[in-house]
């Protein structure tokens, strides 16, 4: 039996979910929060009005059982993306690397809201490469050293360095405040921080916190703000951000950990900075800044690359500005 709601859209990707034998008669709503338990209970009541369909005759809604053997679909939502302006610096480049100035502002692989317009679909695409792949990541706001293998096998290379702790990451990030040490390190472990349904944060709280290492030196202070080196000894995800953030310094403009959960949950709503919003984080986008990566080269370990990019103008502004 085909799905109930069929879709024949090309570009949506589906997520098939069978329903084993342990599982048959749960609510929907349940089974979903077993299949993807990272998926919060808003977001699943979310996705079942209006991206979930049915394998068999039923009316898709939380409380409906599950069948054994029949299966549940999960439509990624429909994506109307926006025009991205994309042609980055190229820092570095040989037979098996490259390595550009990731601008700010574009996500770095596909998501289930950017399936066409991010970094590596649009270098694969305007560079006629469709084995290049992503080495690392960097968040969407970030920018500065983005590294990629042009071949599969370099990339992998690069990313056993990565996953080894033999490549050197040096940050810049402009931070509020001025912190009374001019080199300090931060040695807080770090696990996902549920606080309700939309904020999602790293913090040192959670049972599931891991070891995390960060090294700060302070560059320089200004008035307002400091320009800070930030050198991660770990690879956690929101590192730089968290630390600077639980030490009393968080980052220029990022939304995520300089608000609280109600101005944060008032700019998802939103989906914009107000006024009173800009004057708490005071840029558009998160000051940090992929500044030099520093690694052993995939064909020859023993000669280390090392890939430096300036700060981007919007950086500049607001440092200058503070």
């Amino acid at each position: 039996m085909s799905p109930v709601g069929e879709t024949n859209d090309p570009e949506r990707v589906t997520a098939r979910y069978k329903v084993g034998g342990a599982l048959a008669g749960y609510r929907l709503d349940q089974f979903l929060g077993r299949m993807i338990p990272k998926l919060s209970r808003a977001r699943i009541q979310k996705a079942i009005a209006s991206r979930v369909r049915l394998s068999w005759d039923a009316p898709v809604k939380p409380s409906t059982p599950v069948r054994e053997g029949e299966t549940v679909f999960i439509d990624d939502p429909e994506v109307n993306e926006p025009i991205v302006l994309f042609e980055p610096k190229v820092l570095f480049e040989d037979d098996d690397l490259l390595a550009i100035d990731k601008p700010p502002g574009i996500v770095v692989h596909p998501t289930h809201s950017h399936l066409h317009n991010t970094v590596i679909t649009l270098l694969r695409r305007f560079r006629n490469e469709p084995t290049l792949t992503l080495s690392h990541r960097i968040d969407a706001e970030t920018s500065g050293v983005l590294l990629m293998g042009r071949h599969r096998w370099a990339a992998r290379k690069v990313q056993t360095s990565f996953e080894r702790g033999q490549v050197c990451k040096e940050y810049r990030a402009l931070v509020f405040g001025a912190p009374r040490e001019d080199a300090y390190t931060v040695d807080l472990p770090l696990g996902a921080v549920s606080e309700d349904d939309f904020v999602f944060r790293q913090g040192p709280e959670c049972d599931d916190a891991k070891p995390c290492e960060t090294h700060f030196e302070v560059l320089e202070r200004g008035r307002r703000f400091s320009l800070i080196r930030a050198l991660p000894r770990s690879g956690r995800r929101h590192q730089i951000r968290a630390h600077l953030a639980l030490t009393g310094h968080p980052i220029v403009g990022d939304k995520l950990y300089g608000l609280d959960n109600r101005a944060y949950r008032r700019y998802l709503r939103l989906g914009k900075l107000d006024s009173t919003l800009q004057d708490e984080v005071v840029a558009e986008r998160l000051m940090l800044h992929n500044f030099r990566l520093e690694l052993p080269r995939p064909r020859d370990p023993r000669q280390p690359l090392q890939i430096t990019a300036p700060l981007p103008e919007d950086f500049l502004r607001i440092w200058n500005a503070g």
